[in-house]
């Protein structure tokens, strides 16, 4: 695998939190609309409706629910892969560099800030442990 290739796999477990979030976002909102879904108690003539927004509304939630939860065991997945190619970096700095960078999401300057180091020393760092590494692009997509 190349750096660019090696990089995109490691960031794949960022992306899946990503898409985790905006699932869990969906849920809400799915929830938010059934809340004011209520029937009609009047006995005046609404618009066309077929008695079933209640039913649809709980219908979306679950399905929206089933895709966040196949969405979270992806994400835990695509996580347990990511620590596992990270635990092949023996030097403690450097793999405290990638945790941050792939785990926790921090930015180059977070982590050169919050270790104290060079921003540039960081960057080269990581760039050299990334290029060191070996890794099996194996997984679900």
């Amino acid at each position: 695998m190349t750096y660019s290739e090696k990089k995109a796999w490691l960031s794949r477990y960022q992306i899946s939190l990503r898409r985790e979030r905006e699932l869990t976002e969906e849920v809400k909102q799915q929830e938010a609309r059934a809340q004011a879904v209520t029937p009609r108690l009047s006995g005046m003539p609404g618009g066309p409706s077929d008695g079933q927004n209640l039913a649809r509304a709980v219908e979306s939630i679950v399905q929206a629910q089933q895709e966040l939860q196949a969405q979270i065991d992806l994400c835990g997945y695509i996580r347990r892969e990511v620590v596992a190619a990270l635990e092949q970096v023996t030097n403690a700095r450097d793999h405290e560099i990638l945790r941050r960078r792939y785990i926790l999401g921090q930015r180059w300057e977070q982590i050169a800030v919050e270790m104290h180091i060079e921003y540039r020393w960081v960057t080269r760092r990581h760039r050299h442990t990334v290029e060191n590494m070996i890794l099996t692009p194996e997984s679900p997509k």
